[in-house]
């Protein structure tokens, strides 16, 4: 079997690809799989890692309202990326083709759908957000299946063939990773201290950081706290360290990149992090108190639908431009860590909505399109 799977660019789209790379691989030993994504998203920095994974970068683009010079760009940029699919469909013959959202997904799974009408070749989307994504809203029109994270996106695919609710795949370590002194001295942080994580997701946040920074003061006074603080950005890194240790500031500790996020994760009394829907489908597996940071630039608001619908059931605090501009992020996190029955409570409730099976239905649900397909 010839699996192709396409999209990426942020690690939202590309981390529950890999996790279904990886666990499709699992299942089905003697699968070849390519990946088609661009040189500029976060797969082209993780993938070649991957020796059993071809990765195959086209050009991709969006298209946006009342921006007809962007838009032509786009289209040149379509076309290049159609026509590098084609090449790509020529040498590795895909019979399954499973885009995950981002422009790179849109000319691979549309070709994978328009030869599936004359040829043996099944094709389906997974959909990470409340809200769809314009690409995987396009392709719901052609494809064979279309799997979502949560039950309230149904409305965002009126016209798909076949809807499914799997849930959103996480990597492994999330799930069996335990908290444990040895995760602490890998971190550099004290056992005996709550823990803090914050992290912008893959590309990092210059305002999260920045806030954390801001209130560091308030941060250092108070024993009882300390933070893991990843930036996503090695050069941030290095700076921050300067600055904190020209304060004397010992309970803030910051990472450019973390490899090992299910350790981070499991050592975690509170999230601090965007409102991606792989953040939220790692909270939510791992049962953990969070603050939402929406990103206000993201795609149809996308972020901020992703926590509300956390927000709805009470396994989140929302931190929004009021709270920030009111309180500060740090104050909104001192605020909660005082709670204690209030993070208790969020965590039970991220617990309850969390899917730790995603994978698995998932792995059933491509199943049963490969059984279409045949040897």
């Amino acid at each position: 079997m010839r699996i192709l799977i396409s999209g990426g660019g942020t690690g939202g789209h590309f981390y529950p690809a890999l996790a279904m790379c990886e666990g499709l691989r699992k299942k089905y030993p003697d699968a070849q799989f390519a990946y088609v994504g661009t040189k500029t998203g976060v797969e082209a920095r993780v993938l070649p890692t991957y020796k059993w994974i071809r990765f195959h970068p086209i050009h991709a683009s969006g298209l946006y309202r009342n921006r007809p010079l962007r838009n032509a760009l786009g289209m040149i940029q379509l076309l290049l990326g159609f026509l590098q699919a084609i090449a790509v469909f020529v040498r590795f013959r895909p019979q399954l083709v499973i885009g995950v959202g981002g422009y790179a997904s849109f000319a691979p799974t549309l070709l994978g759908a328009l030869l599936g009408r004359l040829l043996p070749i099944r094709t389906a989307i997974h959909e990470q957000n409340v809200i769809g994504g314009r690409a995987n809203r396009w392709l719901s029109r052609v494809v064979d299946l279309v799997m979502l994270s949560f039950a309230q996106s149904d409305r965002s695919f009126p016209h798909a063939r076949k809807t499914v609710v799997t849930g959103n795949p996480i990597r492994e370590e999330f799930l069996h990773v335990k908290r444990s002194p040895a995760i602490y001295r890998h971190f550099g942080l004290d056992p005996q201290r709550r823990t803090i994580l914050v992290f912008g997701g893959s590309k990092g946040s210059a305002e999260i950081t920045d806030q954390v920074l801001y209130g560091k003061d308030d941060i250092a006074q108070n024993e009882d706290l300390q933070i893991l603080l990843i930036t996503g950005d090695a050069q941030a890194e290095a700076s921050i360290r300067r600055e904190l240790d020209a304060t004397g500031i010992t309970n803030i500790v910051v990472k450019g990149y973390v490899h090992q996020m299910g350790a981070a994760f499991a050592i975690a009394d509170l999230v601090v992090c965007r409102a991606g829907a792989t953040s939220l489908a790692e909270i939510t597996s791992c049962g953990k108190a969070s603050i939402l940071v929406p990103w206000k630039e993201a795609a149809d608001d996308h972020q901020r639908k992703n926590a509300e619908l956390m927000e709805d059931e009470r396994a989140c605090t929302v931190a929004d431009d009021d709270v920030i501009v009111s309180h500060g992020l740090v104050g909104a996190i001192l605020g909660q860590m005082g709670d204690e029955l209030g993070l208790e409570r969020m965590a039970g409730n991220a617990k309850r909505m969390g899917q730790q099976r995603a994978e698995a239905r998932i792995l059933g649900e491509i199943g049963m399109l490969m059984r279409e397909v045949g040897p």
